[in-house]
């Protein structure tokens, strides 16, 4: 599969879905951000194992929606800010720290071949909310937009491993992705191993969480999917 072939099919849908989604985002132009869409990298797609990795929704990005629909190059507007972040450090992000984590165990630590998404393909600003920018709750047309968008990115780029960093009050939205699965593990709310269309996948909290287990849980993530996919990393059999 070649980057720019597989690019075109995702811009393609992301300009029919946001079209078709326009009339009933509008009244939300002023408080929603522009979308979180995908730039796929050779490096996700010649990978012997694909990892997406999954969490929230963003903290800002990219403008308002109302802003970002205006311009007639939305979609490459879009998919340079996704390119952007992978030129950026880690910085004190948690998220991006594991991000580059699962670049380590996975892709010979190259971020770029890891694919990150989000289940809420837009934050939501509230100055009354401070720092919080939580979107699961706002509307059933940003919902039924990222559910739709998201299933679409995992079928077409068919990852072999899902990490979820999105902890178990964004359940209700990744069981609208993935509704077929079968558990193989789960610690309530903390660690959810499962099995969905042949994708290993596992949920648990998001990187940044309060909670003391946060980095027990990614590193048995790691553990797990790398005994699971031993025959394919190199690094794995090099060191056998």
């Amino acid at each position: 599969m070649l980057k720019d072939d597989v690019q075109a099919v995702l811009d393609t849908y992301y300009a029919r879905a946001l079209a078709a989604a326009k009339s009933g985002l509008i009244q939300y132009f002023h408080e929603l951000s522009a979308p979180f869409l995908l730039s796929v990298s050779q490096a996700y797609l010649d990978a012997p194992v694909r990892v997406m990795f999954i969490g929230k929704e963003t903290n800002g990005w990219c403008g308002k929606l109302g802003a970002f629909y205006e311009r007639p190059d939305m979609i490459d507007i879009a998919r340079a800010r996704y390119e952007d972040q992978h030129a950026r450090g880690t910085g004190n992000s948690e998220l991006l720290r594991q991000w580059q984590r699962f670049a380590d165990a996975f892709a010979r630590g190259d971020r770029a071949a890891v694919c990150w998404n989000n289940l809420m393909k837009m934050d939501w600003h509230r100055p009354k909310r401070g720092y919080s920018r939580t979107s699961i709750g706002h509307s059933a047309h940003l919902f039924d937009f990222s559910v739709a968008t998201v299933k679409f990115e995992i079928e077409l780029l068919k990852p072999d491993l899902i990490i979820f960093g999105s902890g178990h009050t964004y359940d209700r939205a990744l069981k609208a992705v993935l509704p077929e699965r079968q558990t193989v593990k789960v610690e309530p709310k903390a660690l959810w191993h499962f099995r969905s269309n042949g994708i290993e996948c596992f949920r648990t909290f998001h990187p940044g969480a309060r909670d003391k287990h946060v980095k027990k849980h990614y590193r048995e993530i790691i553990d797990t999917a790398s005994n699971a996919f031993e025959e394919r990393l190199p690094m794995r059999r090099a060191s056998a």
